[in-house]
């Protein structure tokens, strides 16, 4: 009897790790890595971005000339205007939605996006002030459009950093300070 309560006590032990090891085989193709409370529009590269094997000619070439980006733009619509969580959150619930979403990649220090419209062509662009305001703040705790035609004009409130931002067609025009009001869900 006691041994057969070991023996039972063991495999309960052993199956959790069973199934870690399973599942860490299970990687995702494109190796991004997604942190929901500071952006759903950013991802950053994960230890095995990207792989090579598997890269397109147009993100081979990219890779060759400027290395691992330093955040994944996702395009959670063809204008690849910002999302809200709320707006992709049921997305987010699939595990391979980060393969099959169109993305770019950021690089910083050149201020550049490169936008990949299929495996072997690509666009350069100069990086947007929106785009560049949430690599370094994450996605707006609330977004206020002012307009809905040319020149577009929204204002971004950070509460929890106390910082307002007003952008007029992607270029940041204002900021202005406040007290942090604590922390505040992006949703």
């Amino acid at each position: 009897m006691m041994a057969h309560c070991v023996r039972n006590y063991f495999f309960l032990l052993l199956f959790p790790v069973l199934i870690a090891l399973a599942c860490s085989g299970c990687s995702r193709k494109n190796d991004i890595l997604l942190n929901p409370d500071f952006s759903v529009n950013m991802g950053t590269p994960g230890k095995k971005f990207p792989k090579k094997d598997n890269l397109a000619q147009a993100k081979r070439e990219v890779y060759e000339m400027y290395g691992v980006p330093d955040f994944i733009r996702l395009w959670w619509s063809k204008d690849g205007r910002i999302h809200r969580y709320l707006e992709v959150d049921r997305k987010l619930r699939s595990l391979k939605i980060l393969d099959e979403l169109k993305h770019s990649w950021i690089y910083l220090e050149d201020n550049l996006e490169f936008v990949f419209d299929s495996d072997t062509t690509y666009q350069e662009n100069p990086l947007d002030d929106k785009i560049r305001t949430i690599c370094s703040y994450g996605d707006p705790e609330d977004i206020k459009r002012i307009t809905t035609t040319v020149p577009y004009k929204e204002t971004w409130n950070y509460y929890s950093l106390g910082l307002i931002l007003s952008f007029s067609d992607g270029k940041l025009v204002k900021e202005q300070r406040h007290h942090p009001m604590g922390n505040v869900i992006k949703r």
